[in-house]
């Protein structure tokens, strides 16, 4: 089975179920061998037979993210099946619905140590590979441009100059844009994931490993029908009116699939993506043109 990202191993936390499955099993298809990272073992071990099922090779792993020493772990096992990791999809993150003025320290805690504290610290686990793994030579800073050979390399007469090490893509939200006063801790956790997604791609341009983030809306996911369910308590709405309220926002006219945000997760780990980072991308059908 071949495909753009044969060879490649990706890491894909949070990976039991919606958006996280959706992008293991795009790679998959890519011809990515896939670490199904996920918090509960039996998801996980659902997916990575998915994954095989697909032609590829899966290491069901299980992840507590807010634990550095589990992410550790989690990196070892795939170094000890895989010897690379070439891909990290930063994914597992956690929501609650809940007024402002309610949040408890233990809520605001809970969040930030998944979404926000344990995604740094996935990356940074995860990055450190990738610098062990790029090559050592540095070919050092350019001297005069020899326009001739950049228009050679784009005619495909010879090789780029550089290719990608790493790709390292984070999962932030449309509520990481603007605030959220029934999502507070929330939206400032996805903030936190675009802040954190701009300088590790700073930090990490010097072994050509891109950082980019992806922002999605309204998606058909698990966490998408407790929002649903916990906006018809707030205000007693019927289930499914919060979500077409929604939708009615989205200038396509539609939720999103996980698969939706799964193409756009391919392309930024793809070759092709090769010059894109500290980007983040909105996948939400126009809800929010920034």
């Amino acid at each position: 089975m071949g495909g753009q990202l044969e060879g490649k191993v990706a890491v894909v936390t949070g990976a039991g179920q919606g958006i996280g499955r959706g992008v293991a099993l795009r790679l998959a298809r890519e011809g990515a061998d896939i670490v199904v990272a996920e918090i509960n073992a039996e998801t996980a071990k659902a997916v990575a037979a998915e994954v095989e099922g697909l032609g590829r090779c899966a290491l069901a792993c299980e992840l507590d993210i807010s634990r550095v020493a589990s992410v550790q772990t989690m990196v070892d096992r795939a170094m000890a099946r895989f010897e690379h990791v070439d891909i990290l999809i930063n994914n597992a993150g956690i929501h609650q619905t809940k007024p402002m003025m309610e949040l408890s320290e233990a809520d605001w805690d809970r969040v930030m140590n998944v979404n926000f504290r344990g995604l740094f610290f996935c990356l940074q686990v995860v990055a450190r590979q990738m610098i062990r793994q790029a090559p050592k030579e540095s070919e050092g800073p350019q001297g005069p441009i020899d326009i001739g050979r950049l228009i050679a390399a784009e005619e495909g007469s010879v090789p780029p100059r550089n290719g990608s090490h790493g790709k390292i893509v984070n999962l932030s939200s449309v509520a990481g844009r603007f605030g959220r006063p029934l999502q507070t801790h929330y939206a400032a956790s996805k903030a936190g994931v675009i802040s954190i997604t701009q300088s590790a791609a700073l930090a990490l341009a010097p072994y050509q490993i891109n950082v980019n983030a992806v922002a999605p809306g309204i998606v058909a996911t698990p966490m998408w029908e407790a929002i649903d369910r916990d906006r018809a308590k707030l205000f007693g709405l019927k289930p499914g009116e919060a979500m077409a309220s929604y939708i009615k926002q989205v200038p396509l006219g539609r939720v999103s699939l996980p698969a939706d945000v799964a193409s756009v997760i391919g392309f930024l780990c793809s070759s092709a993506a090769d010059f894109v980072t500290g980007q983040t991308v909105n996948v939400d059908g126009g809800f929010l043109m920034t």
